[in-house]
């Protein structure tokens, strides 16, 4: 596919005489499908048929094209086909792959389309992190879109960043191909307020499609941020509030990651009629969980069997809702002109994905494990160490309490927002078990002096767990008992340039190592997912409940989202906007 293309996926205008030739019948098709019965996610039908396919794209759909010559015959023997699914929000960074063991984790699953943001790696490198997504998107087979990362910071002034991502910067890459709009748009009161610098990104890329990243806003407030031309949110939490979402005109995509589950709540909003303005993403979701559960495939299985949506609105939300939405005009259905991003399945309802087709090349055929290496250094990923931070000491990580009471964080299982706490302390214990101490560490060199906090809801009997990936900043988050094997957990990160690591006892019990800007692992995903699972036994081990307390706990930073976080610079009344001290 040539690099214009990628974006538009326009048939070249030199090959189009042979694709219409195609379709006539009166040339020789590339691939011709048979025997196959396609789900039609527009009319909800089920019927035999045949696909013809000519290079990338679908020439024709019917039983007439049967007898037609083709230099291949695929036999699908009476498997159902439907169009590759699309995840309308993610960030790659999450899944802690790099591009390419993404597409070869996922792309066999039926996402044959993502749309991410790759604005973790941009908080940390900029315009260097940014381009190397790009770049690795000219490489993919799978349609990697890149939106426009536009809250780099999230919430400037409230925590330390390892670049900035200025409007200017952001300009240069807009006509990229694999741009197709600006990313969430996190600063949603910088938006409603009319920030100046937040309205200037608006406006330059007001001609793209717009995310939107707005949880709990409703009223007045959401009208103002749909009136400055937001199109969507993928952080919809409660059931009223997806409701008003869709009766405004907002797309509601729905979300089920490894730790924001917004499936149960929202699929009571589905039917065939809302289902055009509805689709589906993973946001973040990690090895473990796409081998163990899979990726949109999952999501399109529990919409059927545990929520009861029917089954050609469930593939349609994967599908043509998406595609039409960002307006990928030749992806979302199997028809004529369409590119042939094809999921043959053994079963509809319980997505038993027989093979996976991407412009017409069978996913099962292409040996993604041998190009994956050369691939990766082709892309010039970004390797420079930015653990710029020197070790800390004991003394740097302990909180002395005095009694009184204190603003605590309290972690919400299954969601990645927080209730506050104000708790009393006696001398000897909270009011209330199981509060932790935190620390978010900055770690770009700037010095700073670690921010103290207070968490409850991990679970932690003993030790600590340490991690380089707090959103959107990814500074240093650290939780733990004792201020020892916090520090033993921090200064692991800062000699192995980042990752995840469970300490105990002042031993690593367990560490999965991140050296890509402390986001992203140089191992396959099988390694990385056996690397998650040791970490889970440690953790558990240790008494944490939670099933995701890395990933809950990267989001403990994050301050647009409710209610209390903790940035590198201290903690945040994310309700007000405001820094507020530790003690109550």
């Amino acid at each position: 596919m040539s690099l214009h293309s990628k974006k538009t996926q326009k048939i070249p205008s030199q090959e189009m005489p042979q694709r219409l030739a195609q379709a006539r019948g009166d040339g020789e098709l590339d691939l011709l499908i048979t025997n196959v019965h396609l789900l039609d996610v527009i009319t909800g039908e089920t019927y035999p048929t045949c696909i013809a396919v000519g290079g990338q794209y679908i020439v024709g759909v019917g039983l007439e094209y049967q007898d037609q010559k083709a230099a291949r015959i695929f036999d699908a023997q009476g498997a159902f086909v439907t169009p590759g699914f699309i995840d309308g929000h993610l960030h790659i960074e999450s899944s802690m792959m790099s591009p390419f063991e993404f597409e070869k984790a996922t792309l066999p699953l039926g996402t044959t389309t993502a749309i991410c943001d790759p604005h973790e790696i941009t908080n940390v490198l900029g315009g260097k992190g940014f381009s190397w997504f790009l770049r690795s998107s000219e490489l993919m087979h799978q349609n990697l879109f890149v939106q426009m990362s536009s809250c780099v910071q999230a919430l400037p002034g409230f925590e330390t960043t390892g670049s900035d991502f200025p409007l200017e910067e952001m300009k240069s890459f807009k006509d990229h191909p694999s741009v197709l709009g600006l990313a969430e748009m996190m600063n949603f009161p910088g938006v409603i307020y009319a920030d100046k610098d937040v309205h200037a990104k608006i406006e330059a890329f007001d001609d793209l499609n717009m995310d939107g990243h707005a949880p709990l806003l409703r009223g007045k407030p959401l009208n103002a941020y749909l009136l400055a031309g937001i199109q969507n949110c993928h952080e919809t939490v409660t059931l009223e509030e997806g409701r008003e979402k869709l009766q405004k005109g907002m797309g509601l995509i729905i979300r089920e990651g490894s730790v924001a589950k917004n499936l149960k709540t929202l699929a009571p909003l589905v039917n065939d009629f809302s289902s055009p303005q509805c689709l589906l993403c993973t946001d973040d979701r990690n090895p473990f969980e796409i081998a163990h559960e899979g990726h949109i495939n999952y999501l399109i299985k529990e919409l059927i069997n545990k929520h009861g949506v029917a089954v050609h609105v469930a593939y349609r939300l994967a599908t043509y809702s998406a595609a039409k939405h960002f307006g990928l005009k030749r992806l979302g259905l199997v028809a004529p002109g369409k590119k042939a991003d094809l999921v043959f399945l053994k079963d509809l309802k319980q997505v038993d994905i027989q093979d996976v087709m991407i412009g017409g090349q069978f996913v099962s055929e292409l040996h993604l494990e041998k190009s994956l290496q050369e691939k990766l250094q082709a892309s010039q990923p970004p390797l420079e160490n930015t653990m710029k931070r020197a070790p800390l000491t004991e003394k740097d990580l302990t909180v002395n309490l005095l009694p009184g009471v204190y603003n605590v964080i309290e972690i919400v299982p299954h969601e990645i927002i927080t209730q506050h706490l104000t708790l009393k302390f006696d001398g000897q214990k909270f009011e209330k078990e199981d509060v932790l101490f935190m620390a978010n560490i900055e770690r770009y060199g700037k010095g700073l002096p670690p921010a103290l906090g207070l968490v409850k809801g991990l679970g932690l009997k003993q030790g600590a767990l340490a991690s380089s990936v707090a959103h959107d900043s990814h500074n240093i988050m650290v939780i733990g008992t004792n201020a020892k094997d916090m520090t033993v957990a921090v200064n692991t990160l800062i000699e192995k340039g980042g990752g995840f690591v469970v300490v105990d006892q002042g031993k690593v019990q367990a560490l999965v190592e991140l050296p890509i800007a402390g986001l992203l692992s140089l191992q396959s995903a099988e390694e990385i997912k056996d690397g998650i699972a040791t970490l889970k036994k440690a953790f558990r081990s240790l008494g944490v409940t939670l099933d995701e307390p890395f990933i809950q706990m990267a989001f403990l930073a994050l301050p647009v989202i409710p209610t209390l976080k903790l940035t590198d610079r201290g903690l945040v009344d994310v309700t007000k906007f405001s820094f507020i001290p530790l003690e109550a």
